[in-house]
């Protein structure tokens, strides 16, 4: 009997310092980084939508709203919205996208990394949006994602990004390769 008494405040106890135990953003922005970087250098996933004439892996729980401009569209997963941007006239290894937010003098960039593989060029950044949120970028040769996100989840939501952007074919591009 004088074992359940002790089970029982230890499991909560470890349930509470383990809660407690949550990533900083710092953490969560170093991992994102690192790990959108090793998902640049993997093997691109299938696509498994097309819309016009891009194809895509979405992530589960990612959804693509409908829109009249087909270089840019709308992601969504939950309550998050993310703009993903392509430029059909931008090959792999452009660094355009890269270029832009160098130059731009009012971004705070809080961490970016590039990375070469195969012929592509792409990147990750984080930059500071305002004192509680933080604009994510993953981007691959003229195809980028971005949103604006809080401190939750950072280093999740850029790997899904990256993800998303490895994953980019234009229907031509494809059937080309056929």
């Amino acid at each position: 009997m004088k074992r359940k008494w002790f089970f029982g405040p230890a499991v909560l106890v470890l349930i509470l310092a383990l809660a407690g135990c949550g990533k900083t953003v710092e953490e969560q922005i170093n991992t994102g980084v690192a790990n959108a970087q090793t998902v640049f250098e993997e093997n691109a996933q299938e696509p498994n939508k097309t819309i016009g004439d891009i194809e895509l892996y979405l992530p589960s729980g990612y959804n693509v709203e409908k829109s009249d401009d087909v270089n840019n569209l709308i992601v969504t997963k939950g309550k998050d919205s993310f703009i993903l941007f392509v430029n059909s006239n931008e090959k792999e290894d452009s660094n355009l996208h890269y270029e832009l937010l160098k130059n731009d003098k009012s971004k705070k960039i809080v961490k970016e990394e590039t990375v070469e593989f195969d012929g592509a060029f792409g990147f990750t950044a984080v930059v500071e949006y305002d004192e509680e949120r933080f604009e994510l970028i993953a981007s691959c040769g003229g195809v980028k994602i971005s949103t604006i996100s809080e401190d939750k989840n950072i280093d999740g939501k850029l790997v899904d990004m990256m993800t998303i952007v490895r994953s980019v074919k234009l229907v031509e591009e494809a059937d080309q390769t056929n």
